[in-house]
């Protein structure tokens, strides 16, 4: 199965194939300020299972590391938010909002210790991250 994404205006466009890793909240102070949102819902897919396929060339990168592939894409022409990629792990992180006919089923929220608004959804809601993905595991009550 493919999953469509574009940015606004459609001068970008890619393809995430099969099923995401992870579909959550997340409430970071580095997604809030990309996103310009209390919340951002985040999906991620390994980067071997995503493909652009128009528009490469107008991606604009931000990072706020030293790393030369990490970071957060936009489009060059109408600044819309495209994905972040993360190095680390491989991973593609695509929001909610940029794909088209996608059923956004979340299961956790993380980085809640960083929220602007609560959530009561009675999903887990992990302090930082899962143990599996480096984080303490530790999980915040609604």
């Amino acid at each position: 199965m493919e999953h469509h994404a574009r940015c606004y205006c459609g001068q970008i466009s890619l393809v995430a194939e099969g099923d995401p890793v992870i579909q959550c909240f997340c409430h970071c102070t580095s997604c809030r300020r990309w996103s310009g949102q209390p919340v951002t819902a985040c999906i991620l897919w390994p980067e071997d299972r995503v493909r652009f396929v128009k528009g490469k060339e107008k991606l604009h990168r931000f990072s706020i590391t030293d790393h030369p592939e990490g970071g957060k894409f936009s489009c060059a022409v109408c600044g819309g938010a495209v994905c972040t990629f993360i190095p680390g792990a491989r991973l593609f992180d695509i929001f909610a909002g940029v794909l088209t006919a996608f059923d956004f089923q979340p299961t956790i929220h993380i980085n809640y210790a960083e929220r602007v608004m609560a959530l009561s959804d009675g999903l887990p809601k992990y302090r930082d991250m899962p143990e599996r993905s480096g984080g303490s595991g530790a999980l915040i009550a609604e």
